[in-house]
């Protein structure tokens, strides 16, 4: 497009607020020319609320945005209810670009079930990428802290670990991994899996057996892991041979020469449950047609960070690990 800053209205009513889902439970005033900010009724007594910049996610960054933001709103044991959604355009948009974008976000938001009520777009002079960034809110009367996970506990993780990156890999590297033998029935099927990185059904089905939840995202499962550790004063040992990969990330990322567990990891939850309750909630996630596997537990602080490798040996894992996916698209 041939415009910068705010899009026009006509533009902007015809292409992105008539596209989007905006009208729901508690939303008094959404998106609308010239009302300055949403009116949202609120009855119940916590408010959660999240906010996430999508830089990394290319031709992915709408769905992306939704589902990452949402997730974080799903670990605390809440449903996202309302979504804020900013979409800065790069210089030299086109509309057709916008346009997927915009649909991107309007069926990420469909299927969670949460309403966009409100956000800003523009283009934005210089910008090399489209960036999108979403807040996320929920309400409820209990709520999930990730610093509530105790010495004990066992790791359990959702589908499997790397989608997200295995996703935009397969997207933005398509021509390079077929030149590196990558089946192309593989890619397709690895940038499918951008529809299962919402985990709002895998948190909701496990907010009644979880003591804690946490989204592995940048930084992949162990830098996920740690994260849950540092912030509930704990150490932790897990085993490679018992965190599940699809055969697409393994393929993906042999080619590419990463580790799939530092690739960014949004589709997999990450619980902290009770050794006595374990078994309930692999049981319950199965039956609502979720993987599941047990890929560990949470250990004294003082036990250290620990990833068995599925040859023995031990890593240590307390220092900040850096995600595969930016230093691929970097080089």
């Amino acid at each position: 497009m041939k415009h910068r800053g705010k899009l026009p209205p006509d533009f902007l009513f015809r292409n992105i607020v008539g596209k989007l889902p905006i009208e729901g439970e508690g939303v008094l005033l959404g998106p609308s020319l010239g009302e300055d900010a949403a009116i949202l009724e609120v009855k119940d007594p916590l408010l959660a609320i999240h906010s996430d910049p999508v830089t990394g996610g290319g031709k992915l960054a709408g769905w992306l945005s939704v589902y990452v933001a949402s997730n974080d709103i799903a670990t605390r044991g809440l449903r996202p209810k309302w979504l804020l959604v900013v979409l800065l355009f790069r210089d030299g948009v086109s509309e057709s670009e916008i346009s997927e974008l915009v649909d991107q976000v309007g069926e990420a938001a469909g299927e969670i079930g949460a309403v966009i009520v409100g956000g800003h777009t523009e283009i934005t002079p210089g910008l090399p990428f489209n960036v999108v960034v979403t807040t996320a809110m929920g309400t409820g009367n209990v709520v999930l802290n990730t610093r509530d996970a105790r010495k004990g506990d066992s790791l359990v993780l959702t589908k499997a670990a790397g989608l997200e990156g295995t996703a935009i890999l397969a997207t933005e590297l398509r021509d390079l991994l077929e030149e590196k033998g990558v089946d192309s029935r593989v890619l397709d099927r690895a940038s499918g899996f951008i529809r299962e990185i919402s985990v709002v059904r895998d948190a909701m089905l496990s907010a009644d057996f979880a003591r804690a939840m946490h989204d592995p995202t940048e930084g992949g499962l162990l830098g996920g892991v740690q994260e849950m550790a540092l912030a509930s004063g704990n150490g932790f040992v897990i085993y490679e041979e018992n965190i599940p990969l699809r055969e697409e990330t393994v393929a993906i990322c042999e080619a590419l020469g990463i580790d799939p567990l530092r690739l960014i990891s949004s589709g997999s939850l990450l619980i902290s449950v009770s050794e006595e309750r374990v078994d309930e909630l692999v049981s319950e996630l199965r039956r609502g047609g979720i993987e599941s596997s047990v890929i560990g537990r949470l250990t004294g602080r003082e036990e250290g960070m620990k990833l068995v490798r599925s040859n023995g040996v031990v890593e240590d894992v307390s220092e900040p690990v850096m995600d595969e996916l930016w230093r691929v698209l970097s080089s």
